[in-house]
């Protein structure tokens, strides 16, 4: 046994110590939740099909408390795929998921995501308070 094995630890190196164990343990934590997600939904599809699929959205919406809409699905792409290049791409649904579109799609949702938030709350304050006038 050398002087460095019975050398004390200081202040630092047990932080440090502990901050490894902790993203470790974080670490852990999440390779265990994703591979339990991708072992339901897969079995989900496996048992299911995609209408299992479509339900356990439903019910992780519901049980997140989110308001989730499908904006299209592979259908859609391969129908456009086919009428516009008479083709047809299996991988279609991830090589869309890195395109300039996707990204400039996703950014005008967003900001729409802003614009009918306020439509959608006024509205809702307005069918349940109709005596009040709406300040605006």
């Amino acid at each position: 046994m050398s002087d460095s094995d019975d050398a004390e630890f200081t202040r630092e190196d047990l932080i440090e110590m502990i901050g490894d164990f902790m993203t470790g343990s974080m670490r852990v934590e999440d390779l265990y939740r994703s591979h339990l997600c991708d072992t339901i939904v897969h079995r989900v599809f496996d048992e299911f099909g995609a209408e299992g699929l479509a339900e356990l959205m439903i019910k992780v919406e519901n049980r997140g408390e989110w308001i989730v809409d499908m904006l299209f699905d592979a259908n859609d792409l391969h129908d456009a795929m086919f009428k516009h290049h008479g083709a047809y791409d299996d991988d279609i649904t991830s090589k869309a998921r890195g395109t300039m579109a996707m990204a400039e799609m996703n950014k005008k949702i967003a900001n729409l995501r802003k614009r009918y938030t306020k439509k959608i709350v006024d509205e809702i304050w307005e069918c349940e308070n109709p005596s009040e006038e709406q300040v605006v």
